[in-house]
């Protein structure tokens, strides 16, 4: 019974630590999500920043190059801010007037990426010369882009807003807080997770060992208590047994006296006849009682089953001596 009762305080308990922690999951749910998607950000940031570098220093991912608008020389096609995708061009032949494509050229003194539609196309033997033109621009550009300054063609995909996320990853400050933080906090979020889950499973693990351990004593006190009860009913039937043997001797030694005076008056013989024997019975049990453990019990149960058999013995006296 006790380890059908053990057995179902355990499932009870192991059933209840899911349902403790139903908010708990939530939130982590909602923690791993923002977390996952810092982590793929700061992924993407570090590989098309650092990794996958090819064609004309721009970075790409399966040849699809992801560039940030910087002016507004191209609105309302492409505005400040917005995140393009160019295709690679493999033959620059292959171009027309009126694509768009970003290039390599010189303003202000410094080589940067520009994103302008061809107006016109050269060929400057061997090799081909663009002329390209901002649609929010009232002149052509001032320097023409060889093909070999191309990096790629815009193939009209673009995400309004993230060319800004974009660029604040590129710098030390973006890539700190949008990156390296999360990142950090993920993982001091799933160690002190991994700890607490530690402590919780440890707890319940304690738990368990305590009721296992309770009940095992519970069952060995059981046994001790059903073996004591078992000794005293053995000692008791035993003790009874060895003091009926010395009344039916006592009372068959003394049987010719009780019929040698069992013409005299009844009132006096056999009065002092089981006084006598009285006597000599309480020492004898007063003698076999000290040598037992359980003084005070076993005097009771003396004093019991003596009383029970001399009022046998005298009703079987008297039977006796009527008779």
């Amino acid at each position: 019974m006790k380890k059908k009762v053990e057995k179902e305080s355990v499932e009870t308990m192991t059933e209840q630590i899911p349902e403790q922690s139903k908010g708990k999951r939530i939130a982590n749910t909602i923690v791993n999500v923002v977390l996952v998607v810092a982590i793929v950000l700061a992924a993407l940031c570090t590989y098309t920043s650092y990794v996958s570098t090819s064609g004309n220093g721009v970075p790409s991912i399966f040849g699809i190059r992801m560039l940030s608008i910087q002016t507004k020389s191209m609105y309302p096609t492409l505005n400040s801010g917005d995140m393009i995708f160019d295709s690679a061009v493999k033959d620059p032949s292959q171009l027309a007037i009126g694509d768009i494509i970003t290039y390599w050229t010189v303003i202000d003194g410094e080589r940067v990426l520009n994103t302008h539609r061809i107006t016109q196309i050269y060929d400057g033997g061997g090799h081909l010369i663009f002329q390209t033109k901002g649609d929010n621009n009232t002149i052509e550009d001032s320097l023409t882009v060889h093909e070999s300054e191309i990096v790629g063609q815009y193939n009209g995909a673009k995400i309004a807003g993230l060319g800004k996320v974009f660029d604040y990853l590129q710098t030390s400050t973006g890539f700190l807080i949008v990156v390296v933080v999360p990142v950090a906090l993920f993982f001091i979020y799933h160690l002190i997770q991994f700890f607490r889950v530690l402590f919780e499973y440890n707890n319940i693990k304690s738990k368990l060992q305590y009721e296992q351990e309770r009940g095992k004593n519970e069952d060995i006190l059981e046994d001790e208590k059903r073996k004591l009860e078992e000794s005293k009913k053995a000692e008791r039937e035993r003790l009874e047994n060895e003091l009926r043997e010395k009344l039916r001797a006592e009372l068959t030694a003394t049987m010719p006296a009780q019929q040698a005076v069992a013409e005299t008056p009844v009132e006096s013989a056999p009065k002092e006849t089981a006084e006598e024997m009285e006597a000599r019975i309480r020492a004898e049990m007063e003698a076999e009682a000290k040598a037992k453990k359980e003084a005070e019990e076993r005097a009771a149960m003396e004093a019991e089953i003596r009383a029970k058999i001399k009022a046998e013995m005298e009703a079987k006296a008297k039977e006796d001596a009527n008779a």
